[in-house]
């Protein structure tokens, strides 16, 4: 169950710190991208043991899981250097954050709900 809050809790930072990071001015953007990529560490690790748990029981959830959050941290990616280049559009803005809520609510429905039911 740690697993699955430290999980859930980095990805919760991770959805704030790049609302900020895009939304925010370019100058400032280093710091967040920086903060991400720390992030994506902690979400990958925790994933990986979640992963080992869940694989026995949803394999294809399982790897449909792996490929939506690897897409989202391109995706994040993607933006942050656009951002960068001061070239960043609405629609890969909304790209990002539509991502993120499919990510959030498919890693819930992987989980069964927990932590929360």
């Amino acid at each position: 169950m740690v697993w699955l809050w430290l999980h859930l809790i980095a990805w919760i930072i991770l959805a704030i710190v790049v609302a900020i990071g895009l939304l925010g001015k370019p100058e400032k953007l280093m710091p967040w991208a920086m903060t991400a990529r720390v992030l994506y560490l902690v979400s990958i690790v925790s994933g990986i043991i979640l992963l080992l748990r869940v694989w026995q029981y949803n394999p294809v959830g399982s790897v449909i899981k792996i490929i939506l959050a690897l897409a989202l941290i391109a995706f994040i990616e993607i933006a942050f250097a656009r951002k960068q280049q001061q070239k960043l559009n609405k629609g890969l803005l909304w790209t990002v954050f539509i991502c993120c809520l499919v990510v959030g609510i498919f890693g819930l429905w992987l989980a069964q709900g927990r932590p929360f039911v």
